[in-house]
């Protein structure tokens, strides 16, 4: 926001939290009547900045002066298009030109903070993988950088950082800093405090900071407005000091029941201490939005009404319409019984996978979290029916899929790198593939007109089949058509028969939906460039018109009305947003839509 005029705030895009599912964004856009309008004022595409942009300072002694940091897809990428970096601009966000300081190669910037009363001066983290990684600073406008070093560890130990300058005394200055050496990766390289606007720094957190970890994911740190001895910051989670760092205290415990008044949601990416109200915190994080209004001491939760909800799949009990729910990232597994939107509650825990309804009974629940968790719920009782995988497989796999037999709910798949099956509702399990091309599994169909016929994506684009419920199972059937990338959906449909299957495919630079007509042996493009060149995650097969399709993907939900000849996008009012899964419920005539950042979204079909 410009303090000189707060109806103009710019808004960078994209996820700068080093995560493998941190999305790309587009470029700033900029309002100037306080969001009530908003117009994208530098394209990447035009600009050259970044796609990950975690940072924006203007100039608070000239409006026209904005700098951003920001992140690539890799720090190592050679390629231009990857770079990351510190970017500035001097009329007002229109043009920019990236500052190569650091290096004219790749590197990242991860904070930009302008001293509040000297003119000139300002400070910057960046991280290049060596020697030039650290903090920064500039005293003419950004014009010449030195590198700030006295009393701090060896600049290549400094992962991303943040810093901030104290307004009530600006020689004080903080910074929250990853370790980047390989033995300590992603844990706390320190809290350091320099008390002479940087010139020297001192060690501050102690052994306190000694089981963080995550700082590469969440990390950010704030002064109270009105006192430079009162810092506030964290990564999992939020610690306080009220005298400089000479002692800590752990405000948050993200396993703390919700309520409570130390309770605020782990992997907290920005603190927020207004000037106007000196004690008031905003804390955005994994959970959503939580507040204290006592410097950080005691937290309320503010999310009602955020749909914000990032899901990783969805479910919607056939039996009953208004039973449906998903995994959510961070936020465990999330169901309704009731329909509406304020009625969704929590039934199990952790990041919450894949989910499934008993197409006959909507309390018949199995869901999961990662590496192979699985619950089952029926009868108003729940159950952990994991399989008994060694805890090597476990791990080698995220978030598992699962999928009951349409025609017996006892028996229900699932994988690691190979495929598992109970037949007594996950009293015992049996591993019924070999391996199969040594990547996870990520999709599994039982066809509807057939249950003996089970077939299997994975994450390396292979597909494979079973003929006979699972005793043997196909070697690699992909062939040269698909194009080798992750295999997110598999839909099949009774009418269509056994042999005819669609499927979804992940990644860029191809197309995304295939069809066989036999059972997998060969395949046809029937998106053929009509579709948009975007990961694609879900495709629907009306059953009642099979030759409606309905798919999902990165840029909304499109609609073939002729078996794949034509497309039609019916995105209509959804977000910009990743839809990560669809589900028809042919009763209600209703499609669902998971969405990975706004929640679930439904519509009508004719």
């Amino acid at each position: 926001m410009d303090l000189k005029n707060p109806a103009v705030i710019y808004c960078g895009t994209g996820e700068a939290n080093l995560s493998v599912d941190s999305y790309a964004g587009v470029g700033i856009y900029q309002t100037i009547n306080g969001g009530a309008n908003w117009n994208l004022l530098a394209p990447c595409s035009r600009t050259g900045i970044p796609t990950r942009i975690g940072v924006i300072a203007i100039d608070p002694f000239d409006s026209k002066h904005l700098r951003i940091g920001g992140i690539g897809a890799n720090e190592s990428s050679p390629r231009p298009e990857d770079f990351g970096g510190m970017f500035v601009s001097h009329d007002g966000g229109v043009s920019w030109h990236r500052e190569t300081f650091i290096s004219r190669n790749n590197y990242w910037c991860h904070a930009i903070v302008f001293h509040p009363t000297e003119r000139g001066t300002l400070f910057a983290t960046c991280t290049e993988q060596g020697a030039k990684s650290g903090i920064w600073c500039s005293d003419d406008g950004g014009e010449n950088w030195s590198q700030l070093t006295e009393g701090l560890p060896d600049p290549e130990n400094f992962g991303r950082t943040s810093l901030a300058i104290s307004s009530a005394n600006p020689d004080v200055i903080y910074v929250f800093a990853e370790d980047a050496h390989s033995s300590r990766s992603d844990l706390l390289l320190g809290v350091f405090r320099s008390e002479n606007g940087g010139k020297t720094w001192k060690q501050i957190g102690g052994k306190h900071f000694a089981q963080e970890g995550q700082i590469s994911y969440g990390n950010t740190i704030a002064i109270h407005p009105k006192n430079a001895d009162h810092v506030l910051c964290g990564g999992v989670d939020l610690h306080l000091t009220t005298n400089g760092g000479k002692t800590w205290t752990k405000v948050t415990r993200g396993e703390a029941k919700r309520g409570k008044s130390n309770y605020a949601h782990s992997d907290h990416h920005h603190l927020l201490m207004p000037a106007a109200a000196p004690g008031r915190v905003y804390d955005p994080n994994d959970g959503g939005l939580d507040v204290s209004k006592d410097g950080g001491v005691t937290w309320s939760n503010r999310s009602k009404g955020l749909a914000i909800t990032m899901y990783y799949d969805m479910d919607v009990a056939q039996s009953d319409g208004r039973h449906f729910g998903g995994g959510a990232q961070d936020n465990g597994t999330l169901v309704t019984t009731g329909g509406r939107s304020d009625t969704h509650f929590e039934i199990l825990g952790g990041d919450g996978g894949w989910m499934i309804y008993d197409p006959a009974d909507a309390g018949h629940i199995y869901a999961s979290y990662y590496h192979m968790n699985i619950w089952r719920w029926c009868n108003g009782r729940r159950g952990d029916v994991s399989p008994p995988a060694s805890q090597k497989e476990k791990n080698s796999v995220w978030m598992v899929c699962l999928a009951m037999d349409p025609h017996n709910r006892k028996t229900v798949f699932t994988g690691s790198k190979r495929v598992w099956r109970t037949k007594n509702e996950g009293k015992n399990w049996t591993a019924v593939s070999p391996v199969l091309d040594d990547s996870p599994i990520s999709a599994i169909e039982i066809a509807p007109a057939d249950s003996d016929r089970i077939y299997i994506g994975t994450k390396h684009g292979g597909f494979f089949r079973s003929l006979d419920g699972g005793k043997t199972w196909s070697a690699n059937l992909s062939s040269a058509t698909l194009p080798g990338h992750a295999i997110t959906r598999i839909d099949s449909t009774a009418k269509l028969g056994e042999d005819w299957i669609l499927l979804t495919v992940a990644n860029f630079g191809h197309s995304h939906v295939f069809r066989s007509q036999d059972a997998g042996k060969t395949w046809e493009d029937i998106d053929n460039g009509q579709l948009p060149d975007v990961p694609h995650h879900a495709v629907v097969i009306r059953p009642d018109a099979p030759e409606t399709i309905y798919v999902g993907n990165d840029a909304g939900v499109f609609v073939s009305p002729d078996s794949g000849r034509t497309w039609m996008n019916m995105t209509a009012n959804l977000p910009n947003v990743m839809v990560v899964d669809l589900v028809l419920h042919e009763k209600d005539a209703t499609l669902s839509a998971a969405t990975y950042g706004r929640s679930m979204w439904r519509t009508r079909i004719d």
